[in-house]
């Protein structure tokens, strides 16, 4: 017996001081270097138009006595509102939003909660891997997706979305060796389903097939339903309330909202997500497939399991629903991160006399030619005009980062030099870090 099976008697010889140092400096790391790279220049751009109806929604919450319970049936100008469950209106409230409606306020509490989604997939890939360096690497990634960094900077509601699955998933994988995070369980799918319900069915689907393969005992036991039961009671009465209110119509605005737009679409859709994933996932999606590639011949571990249901699944799904945001497709995201953090802890040990695939330098050299060629273009082509110098200028120097920081990695990967982990990574921050210091990253302007 030791700690994997009673996590309340740990084994001090398993986890010396050192490691728990170690993993807390990662926790405190990890939120830090989040926080400033998704908090940083949120007034930069306009709100969006559905961030704006968000914070209208936030501002009469705010506004609304707590006593009277009237928060708890959200309205927008006088009408019922039931596309966003409560609770993600009602964080948005602690941002202060009751006075004045501004894009920093209104977007910091969804930055935050991202934030904090960074060190929880720390948690969950050193729960599957054990090992710390592709936990941190598959954490680092995930922050440095781009539509991880956009999305959840918007006041949407993604950043506390990607809070909850994270978080549901974890209490997932500790309650395979402690019924006690039955609890926990059932609280972050509350949490989920009180602020975006239908990924917060698609989310409990892909759970439940995880462990149906993974750890079908823990489908059969008592107490595992009987805490997940107990924590899922706050949004199952906030469900049943709505529906004595509303009735059926409540329960179509909640879940079948965003598909009732898109079936005459639906073969578009079939591509249109599927494209839309490929092109904002360089270059961490070179070695995700790798990754992936991996799990599929390393089955018998749950680590394995974990990353093809999380990503076949939940990415299948999205893919085939034709929904109207590109927000559903964010819980995708960390399972991506998973598969390439696994793939660069594995890279980095390999004997020397192993050369690394051939197509990473020329998939990286590829993309930043593209990359230069754009910025080449958006020199000749940006309207001169003295108040636009400076944005035309920081859009140039954003590309050509990205440009330079995938030659220089080609470089490294060519000549086998394992620091291109470590350049590409910085690189990739430093460039991000200049896209959201410019008005650009909300994608409103053309040239973005």
């Amino acid at each position: 017996m030791n700690s994997k099976t009673f996590t309340w008697h740990p084994l001090k010889s398993l986890y010396p001081r050192s490691n728990t140092w170690r993993s807390l400096g990662s926790w405190v790391g990890l939120f830090a270097i989040a926080l400033i790279l998704l908090g940083s220049n949120l007034d930069s751009s306009p709100l969006l138009d559905s961030e704006r109806i968000i914070g209208q929604l936030a501002q009469q919450m705010a506004q609304t006595s707590f006593l009277s319970g009237d928060w708890l049936f959200p309205h927008l100008d006088g009408q019922p509102y039931h596309q966003h469950p409560v609770l993600g209106l009602l964080l948005l409230t602690i941002g202060g939003v009751k006075e004045e409606l501004t894009p920093g306020r209104i977007r910091f509490i969804g930055a935050i909660f991202a934030s904090v989604s960074v060190p929880l997939l720390y948690a969950v890939a050193r729960e599957i891997f054990v090992l710390w360096r592709p936990a941190v690497l598959s954490a680092l990634i995930y922050l440095m997706l781009f539509p991880v960094v956009r999305w959840s900077r918007l006041a949407m509601l993604d950043g506390i979305v990607l809070f909850w699955s994270i978080l549901t998933i974890l209490c997932v994988l500790r309650s395979r060796r402690d019924f006690r995070w039955s609890l926990a369980v059932g609280l972050s799918l509350s949490g989920l389903f009180l602020t975006q319900g239908l990924i917060g069915c698609l989310v409990t689907i892909l759970l439940i097939i995880f462990l149906a393969w993974d750890t079908p005992r823990l489908l059969s036991s008592i107490y595992f339903w009987v805490g997940v039961c107990l924590g899922f009671l706050p949004a199952l009465t906030w469900y049943w309330m709505e529906w004595l209110v509303y009735g059926q119509p409540f329960l179509n605005e909640v879940f079948f909202h965003s598909l009732q737009w898109g079936w005459h679409n639906f073969f578009i859709s079939l591509t249109y997500y599927p494209l839309a994933t490929i092109k904002y996932s360089w270059p961490w999606l070179i070695f995700a497939i790798y990754g992936t590639r991996l799990a599929w011949k390393s089955l018998n571990w749950g680590w394995a399991k974990l990353i093809l249901v999380w990503g076949g699944f939940y990415g299948g799904i999205i893919c085939v629903l034709p929904l109207d945001t590109m927000g559903y497709m964010l819980p995708f995201y960390p399972a991506v991160a998973l598969a390439s953090g696994l793939m660069l802890s594995e890279v980095n040990d390999w004997p020397k006399d192993i050369p690394y695939p051939q197509s990473w330098p020329l998939i990286l050299l590829s993309l930043s030619g593209v990359i230069s060629l754009i910025s080449l273009c958006i020199f000749l082509n940006f309207p001169f005009h003295f108040t636009l110098l400076s944005h035309r200028l920081l859009l140039i120097l954003t590309l050509m980062a990205i440009a330079f920081t995938w030659a220089v990695t080609s470089t490294l990967i060519i000549r086998r030099n394992p620091q291109f982990i470590s350049v590409l990574l910085w690189g990739m921050y430093v460039s991000l870090f200049l896209v959201i210091s410019s008005p650009y990253w909300t994608g409103n302007n053309i040239y973005f």
